[in-house]
């Protein structure tokens, strides 16, 4: 997987490449050309994301899941996961992003090989993009940025054929220990593996959620404001899965309460050892930030 996702970002360096994938002018015209397949997306069930399951295209998770593609100035690429907001806007992690460099491209699809495939189709450029002032980039590996990871951005071109807009949740919603939770995202399957570019989803109980955790190194309870922190010792997210969604199962559908951040080996007592994908995955709680969230999609829109 790794050979086709450097291919990815060969073809988003091309700024002509780049102009044409975004839809020209923003009209979003040209984006089902018969000239490039529509069914190559992945179906069917492998294990993947940390011990959970590949998604196909067109279903309630991946119809508002895409992958955030970043190049920066010195052509080293990263793949994250985002979560569609508005018609233009994604909604995803911070440190996905750079602030003032890089190339930022959204890719609409399940599978990186229909990005190579049909680039009009799925790709589109990032235009603008906002960042929480509280959030800094130089601490882009602390847990302490964890608060604000979140970034909106703002793309060209319109919505690829079969996607929607994800709701926001309300600030009064509230997870229960009874229900499913739900992640998804484009990341590797454990730490030492580079199988990103499949979007991928699994499940946990709502009783696995916390808002602390037991720092095994320092033999300390850390607890992150606005964030939710989720005990992932068999599944849950991993390196690329940044910026995508955590969501509660309920019996009105998917309700959007968190954005992956990061993960942290609190059991480790050995750095060079540590398991980053199989100890806590933490989460900045969209509640708490709703109010950053509708001030920078009114912004956006200007």
């Amino acid at each position: 997987m790794l050979k086709p996702f450097l291919r990815l970002c060969s073809l988003a360096l091309s700024l002509s490449t780049l102009a044409a994938c975004a839809g020209g002018g923003g009209t979003g015209e040209n984006l089902t050309a018969n000239t490039e397949p529509t069914s190559c997306e992945v179906s069917g069930h492998s294990f993947g994301i940390v011990g959970g399951k590949t998604l196909g295209s067109g279903n309630e998770l991946s119809s508002s899941t895409v992958m955030v593609v970043h190049i920066d100035d010195d052509k080293k690429e990263s793949v994250c996961t985002g979560t569609l907001i508005d018609d233009d806007k994604v909604l995803t992690a911070a440190h996905c992003t750079q602030r003032f460099a890089g190339t930022t491209v959204i890719a609409f699809s399940n599978n990186v090989d229909c990005v190579l495939n049909a680039p009009k189709r799925t790709l589109r450029m990032v235009v603008q993009r906002a960042i929480p002032d509280d959030y800094i980039y130089s601490k882009n590996t602390s847990w302490t940025n964890s608060s604000y990871d979140l970034a909106i951005l703002k793309f060209r071109g319109g919505l690829a054929p079969g996607y929607k807009v994800r709701e926001l949740p309300s600030a009064g919603f509230q997870i229960n220990a009874a229900d499913t939770l739900v992640m998804a995202g484009y990341g590797v399957t454990n730490e030492n593996t580079k199988d990103s570019g499949l979007l991928r989803f699994t499940t946990a109980s709502g009783e696995r959620i916390s808002d602390r955790f037991h720092l095994a190194l320092a033999n300390h309870v850390i607890k992150i404001p606005q964030t939710l922190v989720l005990e992932q010792q068999d599944n849950g997210v991993c390196k690329g899965d940044s910026g995508g969604p955590l969501y509660a199962k309920t019996p009105q559908g998917l309700v959007l309460v968190g954005i992956t951040s990061m993960g942290v080996d609190h059991r480790t007592k050995d750095e060079k050892n540590s398991r980053v994908c199989h100890g806590v995955g933490i989460f900045t709680d969209l509640r708490d930030n709703l109010p950053w969230i509708r001030e920078q999609l009114e912004a956006l829109k200007l």
